[in-house]
């Protein structure tokens, strides 16, 4: 694992381990964490991903950073709006840039968030639905006001999408609000499931999410 600075957004990678693919799976780390939280999943992925884990723009303290400030006093003004749709906009740069520099398949790519990168995540989507067709959304929510593009005909893309009953950070019910979004805009393939649990991933989800990951892949 090494920390790479060369890209437009540092980052740590696992190489593909088998076959010649080479499909891309991002990696986007929640507030307050880094580029090696959810780089512990790379075991249980299929060996021809290439992941990339991004480390977020804000150092908010020792080895913990975030994609745009937060207000966790004020629900109304929860996201800075302009930081974030800077960070989407940079995000998916990147993407391009690493796909050129790392010889990676243009399509399909993945992208996996956690919360404040599971926010992010619905967004990059949406506006690189060329590219990117699995989506995994870990106690995130969808947000309207980040979405720079109409909105068509997106049914190839897949999402799964979890979140914890007793989240105290992201409330159930902004994420219920995305999926009313994503059916009526006729994206109908996405698994949901809610588990007994805060803001956090556990063992069930993991396991959910794993198992999800290898049934899709196999559909490539």
């Amino acid at each position: 694992m090494l920390l790479k600075n060369q890209l437009s957004i540092k980052h740590i990678i696992k190489k593909t381990t088998s076959g010649n693919e080479n499909i891309l799976f991002l990696m986007i780390h929640g507030y307050g964490s880094n580029e090696r939280d959810l780089f512990s999943l790379k075991e249980d992925l299929p060996k021809n991903f290439f992941i990339i884990s991004i480390q977020g723009f804000y150092s908010i303290g020792i080895d913990k950073y975030s994609w745009y400030d937060i207000d966790f006093q004020n629900e109304k003004k929860f996201i800075n709006i302009i930081q974030a749709k800077k960070t989407v906009d940079k995000i998916s740069f990147f993407i391009h840039e690493a796909i050129k520099e790392y010889k990676l398949k243009e399509k399909p790519v993945w992208i996996c968030g956690f919360s404040q990168g599971a926010i992010l995540s619905y967004a990059i989507a949406l506006k690189n639905y060329d590219k990117i067709k699995k989506i995994i959304a870990l106690s995130g929510y969808l947000e309207n006001s980040l979405l720079t593009e109409k909105i068509n005909h997106f049914n190839d893309l897949e999402f799964f999408i979890s979140h914890g009953k007793y989240d105290t950070i992201i409330p159930i019910n902004w994420v219920k609000r995305g999926l009313k979004f994503l059916k009526k805009k006729k994206i109908l393939s996405f698994f949901y499931k809610e588990y007994e649990t805060g803001h956090t991933l556990c063992d069930l989800n993991y396991q959910d999410l794993i198992n999800w990951i290898k049934k899709k892949h196999v559909c490539i």
